[in-house]
């Protein structure tokens, strides 16, 4: 860019940043630093994990609800459509929760933010729970949508601002770990409990989170730097840190140099789309999360039964879900191990190529199904593949986009970025989730999921042109690394 200075304020400060000049802190030392930091994260993540279940949560209940039966809380079966907008009710309302939560996360602060979304979370499974009909279902699953909505938003801020150098891919792939978490336990546990016991005892991770979270938590120090509060900006960075107030003040003050250069041009939008930099990282979150959509996840995740008993696999219903969610909790927790060590670009390159051959398979299947060959021989076929593309997509696509939020933007255009994020996410999961159905019956499964297979294609071309490596960099070399790339 020659010498034009470009709106992001951050090309110009020291590399010692909010993101931690701590990293070169003895290794003795690490192991108690990173006790609180590891609780907090456990509690944190809480919203995680019901926005897992809030996900999945139609794929244990949605069958239950087709047929007239004890297990049917309503005085009768819905119908195919009325399946979908429950399926889809949840993306409507996630479309309207980052907005809330975006303005409010640095009004109010990511603390209470975060608080203030566990609410409808908590209300939206005690309407599930004594739903005797379907449009309290759909209000159950609005308000389950604004929570997670705003939680996709809000928790990638809250870890990326905790983090360090170090250990920032790794704590801001927790979210999807958690997320990953509570899809497995939504297969484990709720084809097994009624949709009353089964709604009760999802209400328990966000009750545990609105305890130990007020109590114990403080906010982040990006955001107590930014209302001027230097008693609790000193405390949540000795807290988090673990270390005592006098080895903290260095990135105190580089914390405070932060807030009043981002001061001078905060404005929203209008910046993130001003600054070359911020620019470019929009692209790429933007891209990799409609990539992360349009791979299929949302399909799969919440017509998984639906998709096995079309396969007409021998494997009862309820236990597929369980393997394909045990995998994914898996491949989740790996991909947070590697992401510091291997790097973003890597782990999406692989994610990407590792999703597109099992989706090719499994529209080989379904097209010698339909075609009414015999395939009771590679019965196992769906599980496998599906398997595969759970693996493949859990190491890369699902956590790394959220890490990499936390990491490419600038504070002053932070939370309008995770906002458009989250709100890409959703959309692009209320467009898959309403039209799979009429795709797969307009085209058949083998194109639908062979068109899956093509966007993943053109999904590794993008992730090879346009995606940088993070890894290991402070926000001020990211940001310097974005504006030297050609756009």
């Amino acid at each position: 860019m020659g010498t034009e200075r470009d709106p992001c304020f951050l090309q110009d400060l020291p590399e010692t940043m909010s993101s931690g000049s701590s990293s070169e802190a003895p290794r003795s030392e690490e192991k108690s630093r990173n006790v609180f930091l590891l609780l907090t994260v456990l509690v944190v993540n809480m919203m995680g994990f019901t926005s897992g279940i809030a996900i999945g949560w139609t794929s244990p209940v949605l069958p239950k609800l087709v047929k007239l039966s004890p297990a049917n809380p309503l005085d009768r079966a819905i119908s195919s459509d009325e399946g979908a907008w429950i399926a889809g009710f949840m993306p409507v309302g996630a479309l309207i929760g980052p907005l809330i939560a975006g303005q409010s996360a640095d009004k109010i602060g990511r603390k209470r933010t975060l608080l203030m979304l566990a609410f409808p979370m908590i209300a939206s499974f005690l309407v599930a729970a004594f739903a005797r009909n379907v449009a309290l279902l759909y209000v159950s699953r609005f308000l389950v949508g604004l929570g997670t909505g705003g939680s996709f938003t809000t928790l990638p801020m809250f870890l990326g601002e905790i983090a360090e150098n170090h250990n920032r891919g790794r704590l801001g792939c927790t979210m999807g770990i958690f997320v990953a978490t509570g899809l497995f336990f939504t297969y484990a546990v709720g084809p097994f409990l009624s949709i009353q016991n089964f709604c009760l005892v999802c209400i328990i991770p966000s009750v545990i989170f609105v305890v130990v979270f007020t109590i114990w938590i403080p906010d982040t120090p990006l955001y107590l730097a930014s209302i001027g509060d230097q008693n609790a900006l000193e405390t949540s960075l000795v807290k988090f840190r673990n270390r005592p107030a006098q080895a903290v003040q260095k990135e105190l003050t580089d914390l405070v140099n932060i807030v009043q250069e981002s001061k001078r041009t905060r404005g929203g939008f209008r910046d993130l789309i001003k600054s070359r930099i911020s620019r470019r990282a929009l692209i790429i979150i933007v891209g990799l999360i409609i990539l992360l959509q349009f791979a299929g996840i949302s399909a799969v995740l919440s017509y998984l039964q639906t998709i096995f008993d079309g396969a007409g696999t021998k494997i009862a219903p309820e236990i597929n879900p369980i393997i394909v969610g045990f995998v994914q909790m898996c491949s989740t927790i790996v991909a947070s191990f590697l992401v510091d060590h291997v790097g973003r670009r890597i782990l999406l390159l692989i994610s990407s190529i590792g999703c597109c051959l099992p989706l090719i398979s499994l529209g080989v299947y379904f097209h010698l199904q339909t075609n009414q060959f015999e395939v009771d021989a590679i019965f196992w076929l769906p599980v496998v593949s599906l398997v595969v593309f759970i693996t493949a997509y859990n190491i890369g696509l699902r956590p790394i986009p959220w890490a990499m939020m936390g990491e490419l933007f600038p504070p002053n255009v932070k939370h309008v970025a995770s906002t458009l994020g989250a709100i890409t996410f959703f959309a692009g999961g209320l467009i898959i989730t309403i039209l799979f159905p009429s795709l797969s019956e307009a085209l058949g499964m083998a194109w639908s999921f062979w068109i899956f297979a093509i966007l993943c294609v053109i999904g590794t071309l993008f992730i090879f042109q346009m995606v940088p490596e993070t890894k290991g960099k402070s926000l001020q070399q990211i940001q310097v690394l974005l504006q030297g790339r050609k756009e």
